[in-house]
């Protein structure tokens, strides 16, 4: 595989929402804790505790009550105020150690560390932002360090998924691209859905490693130019540079779900006024404060 000077970082808050909880009370830190939707609907954020025991993400909550109780699982409404203020403080530590960053969610951001390595180790340099975001946040999170975004991605899934990592994964060495790549479920790369994993496998194509060494006009052909380029940043060819400007929002959604059987007309109005209005004032929120959040 071939490489360039880019290097990036993404940077990605451990079970955020479910962390920012734990923060407050200390004396749940080993204990299942799971976030719910504004109204208590359904499942938005999970522990790694409540992840363990097989809860999926945006299961409703009335489904899982006998696993909540068997489990001893604690329930949070949602609180975004504190995870937008937990967040801000995150992101301001990583723009002190970056010449430039894109904050890509409320919880992720890619950090451009080119020329960082002439002057420090890179492994050394991850495992130096993560102590300092733990240390003066609370928060815990997994860095992962490579050529393009899309392996920095899965970096950060590595880093996530392999404890023996620490957190950090340094995937400049195109061997170690390699070994990971071959290990990793093509579902797992950053931008391939479920449909298009399903077409992929249809073809053979069952891991990172067998995407990155399928013909890229072929597949720019039967799937999409995004999908090439893909191909192109898993052989370490950088095609997408940071976004430091946020581009304009083609779509605004506040969606909720209702905690109980909603038969009367005048609740449904006031309701949708209510998500209206509050969708209507994410116009004009700032990058990280804005309604749009990342599955936990």
């Amino acid at each position: 595989m071939s490489s360039n000077k880019t290097v990036f970082a993404l940077v990605d808050c451990n079970n955020f929402y479910a962390s920012c909880e734990k923060l407050f009370r200390p004396d749940l830190k080993h204990t299942p804790v799971a976030v719910l939707s504004n109204n208590d609907g359904c499942i938005v954020a999970r522990s790694k505790e409540v992840k363990v025991l097989g809860i999926k993400m945006g299961v409703p909550m009335f489904q899982v009550q006998d696993e909540i109780r068997k489990h001893g699982i604690v329930c949070f409404s949602s609180n975004y105020a504190l995870y937008a203020d937990l967040s801000n403080r995150v992101m301001t530590i990583l723009e002190e150690e970056a010449p430039r960053l894109e904050v890509y969610s409320i919880d992720e951001a890619f950090m451009d560390l080119t020329g960082v390595d002439h002057v420090t180790d890179l492994l050394a340099f991850g495992k130096q932002v993560k102590a300092k975001v733990d240390q003066w946040t609370g928060i815990t999170v997994g860095v992962g360090i490579a050529p393009t975004k899309t392996l920095a991605k899965l970096a950060n899934h590595a880093a996530k998924k392999y404890p023996a990592t620490g957190s950090v994964v340094d995937l400049m060495d195109p061997d170690r691209q390699k070994r990971l790549l071959a290990i990793v479920d093509v579902s797992d790369v950053w931008g391939v859905g479920r449909r298009t994993t399903a077409k992929l496998k249809v073809r053979g194509i069952n891991t990172a490693f067998d995407l990155a060494n399928a013909d890229p006009k072929s597949i720019r052909s039967e799937f999409s130019v995004v999908l090439e380029r893909t191909i192109r940043e898993l052989n370490g060819v950088s095609c997408l540079d940071l976004e430091l400007v946020r581009p304009t929002k083609q779509q605004i959604i506040c969606s909720r779900s209702f905690g109980h059987k909603v038969t009367d007309k005048q609740e449904l109005r006031e309701a949708i006024a209510k998500y209206t209005t509050r969708a209507a004032s994410a116009t004009s929120s700032s990058p990280r404060k804005a309604c749009h959040h990342n599955g936990q």
